[in-house]
């Protein structure tokens, strides 16, 4: 079974396939260190809601700018 930071890293690395897993880590900025734009942003986080079932409100998804953000996201919702 897949902890949370692999799961995250494979809904990334779907969207953004150009990336390798080993550029993925906790302490990566989406948009600078991955190169992610704001459109596969939102893709990613709306997948991370579907594979975790939690629902992510604007003032949260604003707040996102990291891997770490996304993992400590998860883990206050679940």
């Amino acid at each position: 079974m897949l902890n949370t930071l692999e799961r995250v890293n494979e809904i990334v690395l779907e969207q953004v396939p150009d990336l390798a897993v080993e550029q993925i880590g906790p302490t990566h900025l989406l948009s600078e260190d991955l190169g992610i734009d704001s459109l596969t942003f939102v893709d990613i986080l709306v997948k991370v809601e579907k594979i975790f079932d939690i629902e992510v409100s604007d003032d949260e998804l604003a707040t996102v700018q990291s891997v770490q953000d996304i993992l400590d996201l998860i883990q206050r919702k679940q």
